[in-house]
């Protein structure tokens, strides 16, 4: 037991035996894209790992050469140490109660970039492809910072997903692509075009949480004001008055508007009101 707690002190150890229970076999690369974490970091950890037993190192070719990684039978018994510490962990240590980001990109570098900028102040999930974003959506996600264009499933599909699932999270795209009148038939909740800045981030992020404190009206009418936002920045007042869609969006605007004014909490009016000036 001694033993044990002593390999699993160690902060990276736990956390490569997690992932490979969950994701397993695992390469190198895929090792460091997932974690975050150094090379040297990593190749200590599994060389640590591989002489205690706990990891094989499995030699899938000779050329090219190709190395996985995978738990061994002791390996996997850890399981039930790292539950009982985390376990531990939850009732005397407290629960983490910051809200849950989950950073979704084909691109490690932006993923792990992102997930820099907003680590202080949230728990963050990390998500490489559309369907490991599918496979990590849970109603504890409070956010989903999605990459509208991605290789197999894109942030589009995901965000059909996430919307006919009937998910509370909210939607952050984030995307190269120009937005176009497309993005008026899209279910997100706010619009970034890449790059971004990380003051730009934190910001959306928290207005967008801040939107679930009001009734599903109000959410509705944050969300198409971001909308509107977006498109306004991109087009000429000529091309958004030639637009059927944009001209329904202000029509829907303008009925949303007058029931948030109509609301007998003035508070709630100001709040709104405060919140579309971030906008």
């Amino acid at each position: 037991m001694v033993a044990a707690v002593n390999l699993i002190s160690k902060k990276w150890h736990p956390v490569i035996i997690q992932a490979l229970l969950r994701d397993g076999p695992l390469r190198f690369s895929e090792l460091k894209n997932r974690l975050d974490i150094s090379a040297k970091v990593l190749t200590d950890s599994l060389d640590d790992l591989v002489e205690n037993d706990l990891i094989d190192r499995i030699e899938v070719s000779e050329s090219p050469r190709r190395v996985e990684y995978n738990l061994t039978r002791h390996g996997r018994d850890m399981q039930s140490v790292i539950d009982a510490l985390a376990d531990w962990g939850e009732q005397h240590l407290g629960e983490d109660t910051r809200p849950v980001v989950l950073v979704v990109d084909n691109d490690p570098r932006l993923v792990t970039m992102h997930a820099s900028w907003l680590e202080e102040e949230y728990q963050i999930e990390r998500a490489y492809d559309g369907e490991e974003a599918l496979r990590k959506l849970t109603d504890e996600i409070d956010v989903v910072l999605l990459d509208r264009r991605m290789p197999g499933l894109s942030g589009e599909e995901v965000l059909d997903r996430i919307r006919d699932l009937r998910l509370s999270s909210q939607v952050i795209m984030l995307s190269a692509v120009e937005p176009d009148f497309d993005i008026l038939q899209m279910g997100f909740d706010a619009y970034i075009v890449k790059p971004g800045t990380k003051e730009e981030l934190k910001e959306v992020i928290a207005d967008v949480l801040a939107r679930t404190a009001y009734d599903t009206e109000v959410q509705e009418y944050l969300a198409l004001s971001a909308k509107r936002a977006v498109l306004r920045a991109e087009k000429t007042d000529e091309t958004l008055k030639r637009d059927d869609r944009y001209q329904r969006l202000e029509t829907r605007l303008k009925e949303l508007e007058s029931r948030v004014d109509a609301d007998d909490e003035e508070s709630t009016a100001r709040d709104v009101q405060a919140l579309l000036n971030r906008t």
